[in-house]
């Protein structure tokens, strides 16, 4: 029998974000692979370290299939792209050309107890197309509260628009802290 902490049931916290169907785990990283819809969507956020949750995304034209790979260290040497150290590294691999729409739903948001609500957070990305990199945002954003601690929102509004021309990599870099005056 565990000993009584005097705090009622609706007063413990909650775990971390659920890890997502088909996650693969590894020490340094968590993965998963998707099929974007070409009329939008949400894909899952593989938890890691306490971090996960989903992005909204606008149409992709064609679907094509996405990589995703979380993790909280720069275990494989990403671009340094805003101030400080950033919190959360969001890898993408997407298999081959694809234009993403301008309008509809774009944004969801990442998760943790880690990140505090009322505060600020900057979110920056980079795409490397045909060896070139190609930088996107930053934007920030005020973190809300969600249930599994702060959220980071509005991640896929860095993907409305963006015409991809071939097989890419990219990764958006979470940051605490207001970096820029462009809202996301």
């Amino acid at each position: 029998m565990l000993p009584s902490t005097g705090l009622g049931p609706n007063l413990l916290p909650d775990a971390g974000p659920p890890a997502c169907k088909g996650q693969k785990n590894t020490q340094n990283y968590a993965s998963l692979t998707v099929k974007l819809s070409t009329i939008g969507g949400a894909f899952c956020i593989p938890a890691y370290a306490g971090f996960g949750g989903s992005v909204k995304y606008p149409s992709a034209k064609p679907a094509v299939k996405l990589t995703i790979v979380s993790s909280t260290k720069n275990y494989n040497h990403q671009p340094h792209l805003g101030k400080g150290t950033a919190i959360f590294y969001l890898q993408l691999a997407l298999s081959g050309a694809t234009s993403f729409g301008t309008k509809g739903t774009a944004g969801g948001g990442l998760t943790a107890a880690a990140i505090v609500p009322g505060k600020p957070y900057t979110a920056y990305g980079q795409a490397v197309l045909f060896s070139v990199p190609f930088n996107f945002g930053p934007c920030y954003t005020i973190a809300i509260k969600g249930k599994y601690g702060g959220v980071i929102g509005a991640v896929g509004t860095l993907l409305k628009g963006q015409n991809i021309p071939g097989a890419a990599k990219g990764v958006i870099e979470f940051y605490a802290g207001k970096q820029t005056g462009m809202k996301c």
